[in-house]
This record gives C-alpha cells, structure tokens and sequence, in this order.
C-alpha cells in the first residue's frame, strides 16, 4: 500500500504496560477513551499477568515486548545470566548496567537468553507482538541492537523502534540536561539500524523522547500540529493514574506521568487530530503497509 501524500500517520504508544498498576490502568482507559493505539508490555514487570489477561480482551490496542535490562527481576534464572545481575540477583540499576554496557562486560548470550524469554513470555500468554523496544532505549545501543532485532524476526515480529529525535523543536522547552542524553541515544540508534540486516520496519519519525514522562497538554498539541504528511511517526508516551510510588513531580514521577494520561484523553488533542486529518495507527498496521 502507498501512503497517502497528504495523511499524517499516527503510532502512539504507552511504555511500561505491566509494570505497575497504575500504569496499567491509565494506557487501557486512555485506548479505550483517548488517542493511544499501542503498548509495550514488560514481562519483568509486577503487574504482568493482570495486563497480559486485559491486553487480551483489548484486541484493538497494538501490543510490543518492552525489552528489560535494569533494576527489576530478570525472566530466566538469575543463575543464568550473571553478567546482568548484581549480587540481590536483580538486573544491575540503570546507570550501572548501561556503564557495563559501554565497557563490554555484559555476555550477548545472556541478554539474547533473558530477551528470549521476556518475548516468549508474553507470546505464552496468547498475544502475539508486533513491535520490540527497549526499557530506557537500551535495545538501540549497537552492542545489543542487532541481537534485539534478530530475536524480533526470529519470533515473527516484523518492527522495532528507532528511538532517534530528528527535529530540534522536540528539543525547545526541554531541560538542557536532557539534550545530551537524547542525541547520544539517537546515535546509536542511527548505526543500530544501520548494523541490523533484519529487515525489520520502523516509523519514519519518533516524537517524544526528549520530553519522555515529562508532557503536558500544550506539548502534546504542538507535536500533532508538527506531524508530517505521507509518514508514519511514532509518539512515545508514559501515562499513569499518578498513585504509583515516587517522587510526585521527580523525572518520571506519578504526577507528571498523570499529566500524560490526562493529555491522551483531551478533547484538545483529540480536536488537533480531526483537525490536521491524522490517522491512528499501530505497528501491526505499518508491517501491513
């Protein structure tokens, strides 16, 4: 199928489905009320058997495998994968692993084993992905990337995230902390696919992740008025009911994911999307087309 030169389509997609139920919660209402057609679902998470039974009934809510790497509890034996864990047993925090990363001292083995498993997981709960992406983007890195991507194929996923800020208007009114960050991110996820022979598909646009857990209403309208026609972007989201542990207005923090999940379900944004004649789509859609 040929894209519609003059249609803006549109993937928005909720990280972190079965992680906690207050995530939970606000992805399934902001589908089923709001603007979000897609998912990433982590089988590490503490609330995955109850999104996973949701996520069945919902067949209308694309569904991807967030792929784990830090700070929860590991799919397969601890025992199994020791270069990922620390001495608690748990995946090493975020800072630390993505250091072990850099310096080589994680064995491809076992995160192709725990990735395996984390995908087989939710396939063995009746649903069938669509799309991969990493858990604070570490899937993008050239290291792991291309072994990600091999495992998607291999379980007839045909997508995956680019997790790449092209525009420089996703950066304007983001704390300068953030820049950094994000074009490094972006970089590795340029040579990723630039290494992977996958053949895997992916949204010619990713908007949101400079200002990840961080959106307010106002952002989110500017970014649907920026979309543009004949391609098919991928808006990046972290909605919550806000009643999940942590500091209420900290990075990330249940308060400022509650403004996310109040932007999807905004008559605002849903007036911009007739307005602009963007279509929702997901990923399952874009491997059709």
């Amino acid at each position: 199928m040929v894209l519609n030169p003059q249609t803006r389509y549109l993937i928005v997609n909720a990280d972190d489905l079965g992680m906690h139920a207050s995530y939970d919660a606000a992805i399934f209402d902001a589908h089923e009320r709001g603007i979000i057609t897609s998912a990433s679902m982590a089988a590490t998470g503490a609330s995955f058997a109850a999104a996973a039974e949701r996520a069945r009934r919902t067949w209308s809510l694309g569904l991807g495998v967030h792929l784990v790497l830090h700070d929860e509890r590991p799919v397969t034996d601890p025992s199994q994968v020791p270069s990922l864990v620390g001495p608690d047993g748990r995946f090493w925090p975020l800072h630390t692993q993505l250091r072990r990363i850099l310096l080589g001292r994680v064995r491809k083995d076992e995160v192709a084993r725990e990735w395996q498993a984390q995908i087989d997981k939710v396939r063995h709960e009746g649903l069938q992905p669509d799309h991969i992406d990493g858990h604070c983007h570490l899937s993008s890195f050239p290291a792991l990337g291309p072994l990600a991507h091999r495992l998607a194929r291999n379980a007839g996923i045909r997508c995956a995230r680019a997790s790449e800020a092209t525009r420089w208007r996703e950066f304007r009114g983001t704390p300068l902390g953030r820049w950094p960050v994000s074009l490094f991110i972006s970089a590795a996820s340029r040579v990723t696919w630039w290494r992977s022979d996958q053949g895997l598909r992916h949204p010619a646009r990713f908007v949101g992740m400079v200002k990840s857990g961080d959106m307010t209403l106002p952002w989110v309208v500017d970014a649907l008025r920026a979309l543009e026609p004949g391609r098919v972007s991928e808006l990046l989201v972290h909605p919550s009911m806000g009643i999940e542990p942590g500091e209420p207005w900290g990075d990330h923090g249940p308060l400022r994911r509650k403004l996310e999940y109040e932007a999807m379900l905004a008559p605002e944004a849903r007036a911009v999307i007739a307005e602009q004649g963007i279509q929702l789509v997901n990923y399952e859609w874009l491997a059709r087309n």
